[in-house]
């Protein structure tokens, strides 16, 4: 009910004021009634899937009214292409407001993908990996689940509110995706008229914008009402400048689009790559980067996106001018423009949020063969995941199961190297005075020798997150993980940095010998348990765990980390003739409910393990591990 409420703007009215901003967008972007008006037009067999879908939550909910929440609404087919739009509609959104402030920031939507081609595998299959890094609360929750029907077979992680799987694999294909892609929205500045602040100018005339009152029920305060001024190159989403006669409008294709659940329909039922990228070519999905293998072993890879063909001339990663037709979109590209490649000479590719130059060794994907705007490359030119990541799969010529699985579990810091040189340095240069101290002697030496492995046991570890996070700032990251050497004053910034960690531990925890797993934690609900990998600081050049583990301190001052953000949904598959076989590993467990069993069960057994368990897809197998069943009728 909460990702309904999102998508068509409703979230304030159940939970506050917090969520006018977020309502307001969702309603200037149209996103319920286009979904609604599409409904009427859309394929019997989508229509149909969805209201069968809508019958068996209805159906859950009359068998169990102690769990329909108070803030529940009256459930609808449309809503499922309601929340897949919502969801997509997250990237051009955020694009839209950094070209209001000329930014290059990132959605700070992160995730991990790779494949093997069989001429680099052990056993002559094609492995894929999606690992997408999320947070584990709100829209992007995924939840875990295999479906046979007759036309479709699924097997993995769903949106929240959706019938088709949205990572995974069916019967013959399976897909990742990470954030990056190419530019699917624009600014324009207009010219507003003077004598009349609702109209702007365009090729010398003057055309009357569209102004509606968006009113937004408000739990326990009153309604807010907000105006919204919509014109041919999209809505405002700032207030207009009335001083300099100016006003921005964003526009995206996605506001002209509503048939998501058809492309994944078609994605679903492909039956070889050739026809999954048939399926991507409906163009429906968001900026992404799409990985893609199926049985015979094929693998590839698009960078996704419904992107505006764009007249040439223009800076288009700012507002262009709006007052001319010379800056009007000339139709849609074809997935044939976009950044691409179909079972790489190299034998393996992987995206961690980089640049498809970085993608492989010699990469075929460099920028000078698309518009900027396609290959966009903007903040993912390359990052400590994407660097680990080539270093496993480029030496690695014949992958093994066992192998494929410690990669995705890998949590190896690949700047530990040139941090213990600087420190190695500022210690050798200032350092005498400080090693008297017994305490910083100690530390010191647990992270000279430290491993680079961010796990349990480690004694190194802690102080690598509290140093660098007191540090970082202080020195010129680049010439440090350049090697280069530092000046004098960033040396002794290093060892006063590292000199007020220990303090800082000393007081939080009364020692300063504790470990990563003494910190760091996986869980909910009071149920705990210690895990390994990292998420230390921002940006590129920040410590990134393959094995992506953020937290956040669960309560101020104690000194516990508890994730919260990270790896979330990871799905390794290997692809071979006679079929799929997949493994999974998700932070907690398939229940909510704080009361059951599988709560966090995968908390304890599988995420703090770094491990996996199998998908059962064959029914017999399956039934072996049934503890209830749930038979829904429909009519």
């Amino acid at each position: 009910f909460a990702n309904i409420r999102t998508a068509i703007g409703r979230m304030s009215e159940a939970f506050g004021k917090e969520y006018i901003d977020q309502d307001y967008a969702m309603r200037i972007s149209k996103n319920a009634e286009r979904c609604q008006a599409y409904w009427a037009t859309a394929p019997a067999h989508i229509t149909a899937l969805s209201d069968y879908f809508m019958r068996g939550v209805k159906q859950y909910m009359a068998e169990h009214p102690d769990r329909v929440p108070e803030w529940a609404l009256d459930l609808e087919p449309w809503h499922t292409a309601a929340i897949g739009n919502a969801m997509i509609l997250r990237w051009p959104l955020g694009q839209i407001q950094d070209e209001l402030k000329n930014t290059k920031n990132s959605t700070g939507f992160g995730s991990n993908e790779w494949s093997v081609s069989p001429k680099r595998s052990a056993d002559g299959s094609a492995i894929l990996l999606t690992d997408p890094h999320l947070t584990w609360e709100g829209m992007a929750v995924f939840y875990e689940a295999n479906v046979v029907a007759k036309k479709l077979e699924m097997h993995g992680f769903f949106l929240v509110g959706s019938p088709l799987v949205a990572l995974g694999h069916t019967a013959n294909v399976g897909w990742a995706a990470t954030t990056g892609g190419p530019d699917t929205a624009d600014v324009y500045q207009l010219k507003l008229n003077p004598a009349n602040p609702m109209q702007y100018q365009y090729d010398g005339e003057w055309k009357t914008a569209k102004v509606e009152f968006i009113s937004i029920p408000v739990k326990g305060e009153a309604p807010v009402s907000r105006p919204a001024m919509f014109t041919d190159l999209g809505p405002l989403f700032a207030e207009p400048d009335m001083e300099n006669g100016i006003a921005f409008a964003g526009k995206t294709p996605y506001f002209e689009s509503a048939n998501l659940v058809e492309q994944f329909y078609a994605m679903c039922t492909a039956k070889n790559v050739d026809e999954f990228y048939n399926a991507l070519a409906l163009n429906q999905y968001m900026e992404q980067n799409i990985m893609f293998a199926d049985r015979d072993g094929n693998t590839g890879y698009v960078r996704t996106g419904r992107v505006p063909i764009r007249p040439d001339g223009y800076d288009w990663t700012k507002a262009v001018p709006g007052d001319t037709s010379k800056t009007a979109w000339l139709g849609i590209h074809d997935i044939k423009d976009l950044v691409q490649v179909r079972n790489p000479a190299q034998g393996y590719m992987q995206n961690c949020n980089i640049s498809p130059r970085n993608m492989m060794l010699d990469s075929p994907m460099q920028p000078e063969k698309y518009k900027p705007y396609i290959f966009n490359e903007t903040w993912d030119t390359m990052n400590t995941r994407g660097t680990r990541a080539l270093q496993l799969l480029s030496e690695d010529d014949s992958v093994t199961k066992e192998e494929a699985m410690s990669f995705v579990m890998d949590v190896t810091d690949v700047l530990a190297k040139p941090w213990q040189k600087a420190l190695a340095d500022a210690l050798a240069k200032h350092g005498a005075d400080k090693l008297k101290d017994a305490d910083f002697k100690a530390v010191s030496d647990w992270l000279l020798a430290w491993d680079g492995q961010f796990v349990k046991d480690s004694k190194a570890a802690p102080y690598v997150r509290f140093w660098r996070t007191e540090s970082q700032d202080k020195v010129d990251n680049k010439k440090l993980l350049a090697g280069e050497a530092l000046t004098d004053d960033e040396y002794k910034a290093l060892l006063d940095g590292l000199g007020a960690s220990i303090a800082s531990v000393k007081k939080t925890y009364g020692k300063i010998e504790i470990t990563w797993g003494d910190i760091y934690k996986i869980g909910r609900d009071g149920k705990y348990f210690p895990v390994d990998g990292a998420v230390l600081g921002s940006g590129n050049d920040r410590t990134r765990t393959l094995f992506n583990v953020g937290a956040k301190e669960l309560e101020k001052g104690s000194g516990v980390y508890v994730a919260n953000n990270g790896s979330m949904s990871i799905c390794l598959m290997f692809f071979r003739k006679e079929g799929i076989e997949a493994y999974t590993c998700t932070p907690w467990g398939v229940s909510a409910d704080p009361a059951s069993p599988h709560h966090t069960d995968q908390s304890e057994k599988l995420y703090s393990q770094r491990t996996f368990k199998q998908m059962w897809k064959d029914k017999t197998e399956l039934m072996k591990h049934v503890e209830s069943t749930n038979v829904l009728k429909t009519s």
